[in-house]
C-alpha cells in the first residue's frame, strides 16, 4: 500500500470521527445545559485534519450565557427561563435592552444596591464540557469508531487507485 493512499485515508477517517465526536458533544451539552442544539453548535469551532496537519481539534468558546438564550419569557411574577433543562421563574427579573449591544437580555435588581441592575446568567459551555467528563466519552467513541472508518477509507482509496490504473 502506497504511503499517499494511507495518508489520504487517515485524514478522511480523522475528519469523520471528529464530526461524530462534535455531534456527540453537541448532544451532551444540549442535555446538560438546556440550550438548543443550534445555539450549542454555533459555539463549537472545528479545526479539521489536513494532508500536512493530521490533527482534528474542537474549540468551545463561550462566556456565561445570558438567561435569554434559554427560552426565556416575561411573566407577571418575573421571567421564566429553562436553564439547566428545568423551567424556573426568576422573581423580579425583567427583559430589557443591553447597554452597548441593544440585544434583549434578562436583568435583575442587585440585592445590596436596588437602584443598580445586573444580568442574569445561565450555564457556560466550556465549564459544562469539563464538568461532564467529555474526554472519557470521546475516547470511548474514538476507540470504537476510528478503526472501522480507517479500514473503510483505506479500502476506498485502494479501489480508487485500482480504477486509475485501468
Amino acid at each position: 500500500v502506497h504511503k499517499k493512499y494511507v495518508q489520504k485515508a487517515l485524514v478522511a477517517s480523522l475528519n469523520k470521527v471528529g464530526a461524530e465526536v462534535v455531534t456527540q458533544a453537541k448532544r451532551e451539552l444540549k442535555d446538560a445545559t438546556g440550550l438548543k442544539a443550534g445555539v450549542v453548535g454555533k459555539k463549537i469551532k472545528k479545526d479539521k485534519a489536513r494532508k500536512n496537519d493530521e490533527t482534528y481539534s474542537i474549540h468551545i468558546k463561550s462566556r456565561y450565557l445570558n438567561a435569554i438564550e434559554f427560552g426565556a419569557r416575561q411573566t407577571k411574577k418575573g421571567v421564566s427561563a429553562k436553564i439547566w433543562g428545568v423551567r424556573k421563574i426568576y422573581r423580579g427579573a425583567f427583559i430589557g435592552g443591553g447597554r452597548n449591544s441593544g440585544k434583549q437580555l434578562i436583568f435583575k435588581k442587585r440585592k445590596n444596591a436596588p437602584k443598580r441592575i445586573e444580568a442574569l446568567h445561565g450555564a457556560s459551555l466550556p465549564r459544562e464540557f469539563e464538568r461532564q467528563d467529555m474526554a472519557k466519552i470521546f475516547n470511548k467513541k474514538i476507540k470504537t469508531r476510528f478503526p472501522i472508518l480507517f479500514k473503510r477509507a483505506v479500502e476506498f482509496q485502494m479501489m480508487k487507485a485500482q480504477s486509475r490504473l485501468r
